[in-house]
């Protein structure tokens, strides 16, 4: 996991490097909003969420969170401040989700958790499946998401094509790792031909594939 962390009290930063670092998460610190954007800028595509503080100097949150979403791809934004009245202008600038502040540990990790979500991308190999986490395109996507997440389920590509996807339950892309890269069920080169020759064949065949977990 990759925090882009944007805060300029000490003491608050001395917090949040210790949470970082005892969960294992990876992180960068801005002391500012413009150091803020230079850093999503800088590493576009790499952040899994960003802690952004409203009043800092130079540059507050709210602003660097306007430039953040037109100079660099997506990733969720979660708001920290000591007032309750910044809470529209948040979301009106783009940002996902709001924390006031004092705000315990827990509570950032679990709002990190609940924002960080992916889409999944399923590819056949002739020796397997390689599954990767792909970071939602937009807001409205994450949102979609979300949505999905709370009913225990996610969004799976296939063939690398978005508009080729599936809603599954959760569990399902680690059952589906597991049978064909650890059970030793693997494609063959014939059928992984096959495969590319009839797209539409496969495309159910993985449908019923994926789906009869929830048969288990």
């Amino acid at each position: 996991m990759n925090i882009l962390i944007a805060e300029d009290n000490l003491t608050i930063q001395m917090i949040n490097r210790e949470v970082m670092r005892k969960h294992g998460f990876r992180y960068d610190m801005a002391s500012n909003g413009r150091e803020a954007v230079e850093y999503a800028v800088k590493n576009n595509g790499k952040y899994d969420c960003c802690l952004m503080d409203v009043n800092m100097p130079e540059m507050d949150g709210i602003e660097a969170t306007k430039l953040i979403r037109k100079m660099s791809s997506y990733f969720p934004i979660l708001a920290l401040t000591a007032s309750a009245s910044h809470k529209k202008a948040c979301f009106d600038a783009g940002m996902d989700d709001f924390a006031q502040k004092p705000c315990l540990p827990n509570e950032i990790l679990a709002k990190i958790k609940k924002l960080s979500v992916k889409v999944y991308r399923l590819v056949a190999r002739t020796s397997g499946f390689d599954v990767t986490e792909v970071m939602p395109a937009d807001r409205q996507q994450a949102e979609e998401l979300r949505d999905l997440s709370n009913r225990n389920l996610c969004k799976v590509i296939l063939f690398e094509n978005p508009n080729r996807a599936l809603i599954v339950h959760k569990n399902t892309i680690n059952k589906i790792s597991y049978d064909y890269n650890v059970k030793g069920q693997l494609l063959t080169e014939e059928n992984y031909t096959e495969m590319l020759a009839n797209e539409d064949k496969e495309l159910n065949t993985y449908r019923e594939l994926l789906l009869k977990s929830f048969d288990e």
